[in-house]
């Protein structure tokens, strides 16, 4: 019987690589070999079963544990070799084979995400950092990072998502104000965009995308008069900035003060902004309202690219007509008619401006044939003022 338990120790011991020292020591095998053992039960047999197969058992996981972590780090070793080398291909396949090994390793994770931000595949980069913040989500390099990707990619909900998760916990994201402004702009809560774009102007008031946007979110509260505070007090730290001084032609004109509209328009004119077709026809049509001739001259440079454009030569011809030039007023209008027969309301303001040049007849028959075109148009003969 001693003999067949001798047998079935050296089998597991051979078998599982058991240290026999450590097993003698633990008295484990001398339960079998003391002289003054008789005898032996197979419960005692049992026991030792399970003894070293449990112990082969944690001993084999403990060994694959450091293999894999072995292997996570030869691999990764490979892969920033690789992305030194230039060697993208290997570079990629050998940082995937890592995490193969050590899924959890956010040191592994972290510069394959850079690797990916370097070949501009910020989608892969961002699942790389998004993986990380699942088990850990105040992570302090992955969420700035996840953060800036999202913002880039537009992802407006993440952004704000993670933004607030970010301020919560005094983890340091760069433009994290600007960055959730405008995903609140984006997504039109305009009362909060104004609350972070306004502390990063206080943060930063040269900040141009701030600046810029911070005025569009008063326009959209309807709040002009603080755009254009706002904007002048940027102006004073950078007064060569031609965008902000259109933005605040842009604010006025919006308001109806063309005067100060075209001043600011000239102004950035004068400091380098691009004059490109709707900067000309924003001046133009500024100037419309109390200098005709300048208005017309700036408008016809936009008419020699956009020869018959019906908004602008309706434009310059209700201008005419307020400045009760009734015989200009008709030849605009009639060509307007001209160009576009079924343009039945451009043909009754050609017949309206006869009438009120004096030529009643003429104009009332262009009237009449408008309002056989459109009915609708029978509703001005009642108005004081078709304008």
């Amino acid at each position: 019987m001693n003999n067949v338990i001798e047998k079935y120790c050296n089998f597991f011991i051979a078998h599982f690589g058991l240290n026999i020292a450590k097993y003698r020591q633990r008295n484990y095998y001398s339960i079998f070999f003391k002289t003054n053992i008789q005898y032996i039960t197979m419960k005692h047999l049992f026991i030792l079963i399970v003894v070293c197969f449990t112990s082969a058992t944690s001993f084999a996981n403990s060994n694959s544990i450091n293999n894999n972590s072995d292997s996570a780090n030869y691999y990764y070793a490979k892969a920033k070799e690789s992305r030194s080398q230039r060697k993208v291909f290997d570079a990629e396949k050998f940082f995937q084979k890592a995490l193969e090994f050590d899924a959890n390793n956010d040191e592994i994770r972290i510069e394959f995400a850079e690797y990916y931000i370097e070949m501009r595949k910020y989608a892969l980069a961002t699942i790389q950092y998004r993986t990380i913040l699942k088990d850990n989500p105040t992570h302090k390099i992955a969420l700035p990072k996840y953060i800036g990707l999202c913002f880039l990619q537009r992802k407006w909900v993440e952004v704000i998502k993670n933004g607030e998760i970010a301020l919560t916990n005094n983890i340091k994201v760069e433009n994290i104000n600007f960055m959730m402004g405008k995903s609140y702009y984006e997504e039109e809560d305009y009362g909060k965009a104004r609350k972070y774009l306004t502390t990063q102007f206080k943060q930063n008031p040269k900040h141009k995308e701030t600046v810029i946007l911070l005025g569009r979110v008063y326009i959209e509260m309807s709040m002009y008069n603080d755009a254009i505070a706002m904007y002048k007090q940027a102006i004073e730290s950078n007064p060569d900035d031609y965008e902000i001084l259109y933005e605040i032609g842009l604010l006025y004109s919006a308001q109806n003060n063309d005067r100060e509209a075209v001043k600011y328009f000239e102004m950035a004119a004068d400091k380098g902004i691009k004059q490109d077709l709707a900067f000309l026809q924003n001046l133009g049509m500024a100037y419309l309202s109390f200098n005709i001739p300048k208005g017309v001259e700036v408008l016809n440079k936009v008419l020699e690219k956009k020869p018959g454009d019906v908004e602008i030569l309706t434009q310059i011809a209700q201008a005419y007509y307020k400045a009760q030039d009734y015989g200009t007023a008709y030849e605009l209008y009639f060509k307007i008619f001209e160009n576009d027969n079924s343009n039945a309301k451009a043909l009754y303001m050609a017949g309206v401006s006869l009438i009120r040049k004096g030529d009643k007849n003429r104009g009332t028959k262009l009237c009449d044939k408008a309002i056989a075109m459109e009915p609708k148009l029978g509703e001005l003969r009642s108005q004081k003022s078709v304008l």
